[in-house]
């Protein structure tokens, strides 16, 4: 069963993309950080700062109030995100507040809870894809992903599992310097084919327990051979055009990030918070976002804060480094 017939109020919202486009609105994916709690101790995390934080978190009722806002301004995609989503305790009523018939609704996940009878349950519960971590190849992830248990070998033999009980995936693998240099990422596009499976490829961001590994950072050189990849094999960037249409820099246009604590990021990667749902509507903070000349339409930009000859990573990331507050309030950002 398609899109059209499963979820006709998401497919009605999809058929808009063009105009909202035209319209200089968002079209973006809001990724939901609900939980920091987590399985894993990966090297690249990005959310590390965020875990000890002690401030109001969301609950399924604010879940409810944000996706009834995000449906209301016509945003047709949510993904649910962490932490690791399959270890919240809550897990359920999350899925039942965003309304999973409103939204394409996602989650992000590292896999290591993830069993035949998990997969069947996300499928039930309206859940439409997963974005399933697989760092390289079986060496590289499980060292990366820092547990003891083959991690990868356990995400491999799970995608035919998904494919069986029509669960999406598209296979997370984080771009570091290292995996470009060696070639590695090619080899590992080359064994994932098989599986028919979509891939996005992310590049390393200076943030969180990745901070003192900026000699993972990407350049221009880096990202220009990422999106050479895209011609090749069944895989996409932050940069790779959709819709059409070149958008640089994804922020707010499609995609932004929403935190436990409910401060609304441009990404995962760019903690600075652009506002906050507690205090205002969605809408307004998405539209005073789409003002600031970094995460704007008329921005071309490459991805703000994982190419490091980019004027925002040497002008913008410093100052959230030296920011008293995490994430960095955006009114005290020199823009």
């Amino acid at each position: 069963m398609g899109l059209e017939e499963k979820k006709p109020i998401v497919w009605e919202k999809i058929q808009k993309i063009p105009e909202r486009v035209k319209q200089k609105k968002s079209i973006a994916l809001m990724q939901l950080q609900y939980d920091y709690r987590c399985n894993m101790k990966c090297k690249h995390c990005a959310i590390e700062k965020f875990r000890d934080v002690r401030r109001k978190k969301l609950t399924p009722k604010d879940v409810k109030v944000l996706a009834d806002q995000a449906h209301e301004y016509g945003l047709s995609s949510i993904c649910i995100s962490g932490g690791e989503p399959l270890v919240f305790l809550d897990l359920e009523q999350v899925i039942d507040a965003i309304g999973p018939e409103r939204f394409v609704l996602s989650m992000d996940t590292n896999g290591l809870n993830l069993r035949e009878e998990t997969i069947e349950w996300l499928v039930y519960k309206g859940v439409d894809r997963i974005h399933l971590s697989i760092d390289g190849l079986e060496e590289n992830h499980n060292k990366f992903r820092k547990v003891d248990s083959d991690s990868w070998q356990h995400n491999i033999d799970m995608l035919p599992l998904c494919k069986k009980h029509g669960l999406g995936v598209i296979v997370n693998i984080v771009a570091t310097k290292d995996l470009v240099k060696s070639k590695e990422i090619e080899k590992q596009l080359e064994f994932l084919d098989q599986f028919g499976f979509h891939a996005s490829l992310i590049y390393a961001k200076p943030v969180g327990t990745f901070e003192e590994a900026k000699n993972q950072v990407l350049n221009s050189e880096d990202f220009a051979y990422l999106e050479s990849l895209t011609k090749r094999y069944n895989c996409s960037t932050h940069l790779t055009p959709a819709y059409g249409r070149e958008t640089g820099c994804l922020c707010f246009k499609r995609h932004f990030s929403v935190t436990a604590y409910g401060d609304v990021l441009a990404c995962p990667w760019i903690p600075i918070a652009m506002g906050n749902i507690f205090k205002e509507p969605l809408q307004n903070i998405i539209e005073r976002s789409l003002e600031n000349k970094w995460f704007s339409w008329e921005n071309k930009y490459t991805c703000h804060s994982g190419n490091c000859d980019s004027e925002f990573y040497q002008k913008i990331i410093p100052q959230i480094e030296k920011s008293s507050q995490y994430p960095a309030p955006w009114d005290e950002i020199k823009w």
